[in-house]
Formats: C-alpha cells, sequence, structure tokens
C-alpha cells in the first residue's frame, strides 16, 4: 500500500492501480462506525494460524512503536469503534500475546487463550463485515547513484519547498493532512507527476538515484518502498519520503475507460503487459495520475509506525479508523504458490501501514515481502474476507 497516502509504506494494492473495488454499502470511513465487538459465539477461528513465522519480529516492531507513542504522548489513545483505548492498554495486549504465543505453541491451545483472554472486534467493511483485501511487496529495481547509461529516470527525495499541514495541528480548520508548498506567502497546490515528469524539479539535487525503467519507478510509487540493485551489485534500500498531495487516479481504471483492458483482467501483471506492448503511450498513461511519491534511503521498508514492515504479517489500513500498531486477524484467501489458485488464509497480523487509497474499513492490504511469490500475490490478490482487532480484557 512501504505505503499506506501512507507514510512509508504506501502501499498497496492493486485497487490503487486497478482504482475498482467492489461495490460496498455504508462502508464506514470514520472510527466510530469502523469496529463492533463481537460476543464469544461470534469469534472466528484463531487456531487457523497454523504457521507463526514472523510473527515475533511484527510484535517486536509494533511494540516499539507504542514504546515511541507513550513516551511522547503517555495520554495517548487509538479508537476500537466507538471505545478510545489507551495506548498503555494496546502495548498491554501485544505483551500479553507476545507471552501466550510464547506458552501455548500449538494452535489449539493458542487458541483457547485467546478467547479466554481478549475482546474481539470486527471490521464492519462494506456495512456486512466484509473487507477487500488486496496485496504490496517489496520491488526490485535496477538503478545508480549518477545518472547514465540505462539510468535516466529519477526517484527524487522530497523537495526542500515541500510542506506538509498536519490535521492534528489544526483541528478546527484541517480534516486532512495538506501538502502543497509556499509561493507568496500562500500554500498552492505542488507539482503535478506530469510536470515533475516535464523538469519541474530540474536543476534543485532533488533526484536520490537514477533507474532504467519509468514503469518500475511508477510501480515502487505504488508500493511505498523498494529495493535498487546498483551497477557494483550493492543495493539500496528506498522508502516512502513524501508526496506531492495531488490526487491518486488509477492506471487500470484509465486503461479500463480507454477499452485496452477489462475490469475483471485488471492486475499487476496486466498493466505492465500493457505498458511493455505500448512504449509510445507509457508517459500519457502514467501521466493520469497527478499523485507522485518521493523517497529516501534507509536500512529496511518501513511502514507508517515508523517501523521496519514484516512480509506475510503487516497490513495497511486506513489510518482514520483503525488503530495502528494494534494485533489484528485476517481471513481471507490468497495464492498458495506463484501463478496458483486461491486457497483459504487465517493469520495474526499487525496494523502497521497505511495506504492513499485506502479510505474505508472495507480496505486492507497484506504486505507480502520481497520475491517471485511476493510479486505474484500481490499482483493478483483482490479477494473478500473479515478483518477482526483484538484488545486485552
Amino acid at each position: 500500500m512501504l505505503r499506506r497516502i501512507a507514510p512509508p509504506l504506501l502501499a498497496a494494492g492493486l485497487s490503487f492501480l486497478a482504482g475498482c473495488p467492489p461495490p460496498v454499502r455504508e462502508a464506514a470511513r470514520t472510527a466510530d462506525g469502523a469496529l463492533v465487538e463481537l460476543r464469544p459465539e461470534e469469534l472466528p477461528a484463531f487456531g487457523d494460524d497454523l504457521d507463526l513465522a514472523g510473527l515475533d519480529e511484527a510484535l517486536s516492531q509494533s511494540q516499539a512503536f507504542l514504546a515511541r507513542v507513550l513516551s511522547a504522548d503517555p495520554g495517548r489513545t487509538f479508537a476500537y469503534g466507538k471505545e478510545r483505548v489507551p495506548a498503555a492498554r494496546v502495548a498491554a495486549t501485544l505483551a500479553r500475546f507476545r507471552d501466550l504465543v510464547a506458552a501455548h505453541p500449538a494452535p489449539a491451545d493458542l487458541d483457547a487463550a485467546v478467547r479466554r483472554e481478549f475482546r474481539v472486534f470486527r471490521s464492519t467493511g462494506d456495512g456486512r463485515g466484509t473487507v477487500t483485501f488486496t496485496g504490496y511487496y517489496l520491488p526490485e529495481l535496477h538503478g545508480a547513484l549518477e545518472r547514465g547509461g540505462p539510468y535516466q529516470v529519477p526517484l527524487h527525495r522530497a523537495p526542500d519547498d515541500l510542506v506538509v499541514v498536519r490535521a492534528r495541528d489544526f483541528p478546527l480548520q484541517v480534516q486532512e493532512d495538506v501538502v502543497g508548498r509556499v509561493d507568496g506567502g500562500r500554500l498552492v497546490p505542488y507539482s503535478t507527476r506530469a510536470e515533475i515528469a516535464e523538469g519541474a524539479l530540474s536543476g534543485r539535487n532533488a533526484e536520490l538515484l537514477w533507474v532504467d525503467s519509468a514503469v518500475d519507478a511508477f510501480f515502487v510509487e505504488i508500493q511505498g518502498s523498494g529495493v535498487v540493485r546498483l551497477p557494483d551489485g550493492s543495493a539500496r534500500v528506498v522508502t516512502y519520503a513524501g508526496k506531492n498531495g495531488q490526487r491518486y487516479a488509477a492506471v487500470g481504471a484509465e486503461l479500463v475507460r480507454r477499452g485496452a483492458l477489462r475490469r475483471e483482467d485488471v492486475s499487476m501483471q496486466a498493466i505492465r503487459v500493457w505498458l511493455a506492448a505500448h512504449p509510445e503511450e507509457q508517459a500519457a498513461v502514467l501521466a493520469t495520475n497527478p499523485s507522485y511519491v518521493f523517497f529516501r534511503f534507509a536500512d529496511a521498508a518501513i511502514g507508517s509506525i515508523g517501523s521496519p514492515v514484516t512480509g506475510g504479517r503487516t497490513i495497511a489500513t486506513d489510518v482514520r479508523v483503525f488503530p495502528k500498531g494494534a494485533l489484528a486477524f485476517v481471513q481471507t484467501e490468497r495464492p498458495a504458490e506463484v501463478g496458483g489458485p486461491m486457497k483459504p488464509f487465517a493469520r495474526f497480523v499487525l496494523d502497521q501501514d497505511t495506504g492513499g487509497a485506502i479510505r474505508t474499513a472495507a480496505r486492507a492490504d497484506l504486505y507480502f515481502g520481497s520475491g517471485a511469490y511476493a510479486e505474484d500475490a500481490a499482483g493478483r490478490l483482490r479477494q473478500p474476507g473479515r478483518l477482526y482487532y483484538l484488545l486485552l480484557r
């Protein structure tokens, strides 16, 4: 969604590309309506998470985030639906769950312990409890620190004149963060993707590095982070550093509008194939999305909570409606292998990222990590499911 736009992991998912999420009925767009507490008989089968690989690492990253929150603002609360929960209670939830995982390695035992000690909230999703799951991953690009040869497409760092007005700093005047630049004492919109492509940032030393593909550069914006392989064989991780504040327009939706793709055929793979087959139209198609993402170097792919994300254990959601850093549980489907069919998937996850196209309780992105499977799964995942949040009693 590496998104959300997303602070870091922009994330996410093919819905960003397709722009064609399934119809939703009264999907919650505020925290109060996003979660409802379940009765014991309504709880999912937590024992279906049979492989806990990566869970401890993901828990530790959320715990680090909450420790920072408590240090900076001990009175901070998070919304679990209409209930405002102290950050300390969310931190205690993670600590106790981590202890239970260590003490109950058998899925059935862990299931029983979770049912006994935790309250469970379900996303209201599309109004019927259904959430659409898409995926994102850490792509690999080829590039260089200096322009030359095949490396002609810049990834830009956040420009010095980029201004972010945070809604939380101006709660009476601003409902959402506003991004722009100051011109003559006025805050004005920042340059669009098309304007940046035409040289709006030229001569300002804003280029972080150069890559060999405009399409790869575009897709790393969608994912929010990536690994750039340099000519000497070394690699640098780039991750989200900001955005231009312009609206996001899905390229997949544009190709559907043009009749180039059928709505049901839109996927990351299909978009790539079309762009590769029509190089003369690449620039014009990509320019239909005014949004543009800036990058910085990092040691790892970083989520919106400021901590590294974990493949198979991190989700990206709407930061306005769900508690950041929180323990969650998903039930959906995913590919069992590269090119394989979708199969049932249930797993404990941590809410550690967000995305610019995730603006409802009816959407969530799963982070798949890197590699061939991650790319395939992220490109094809678009499945309905359920999303639950856990809170220590």
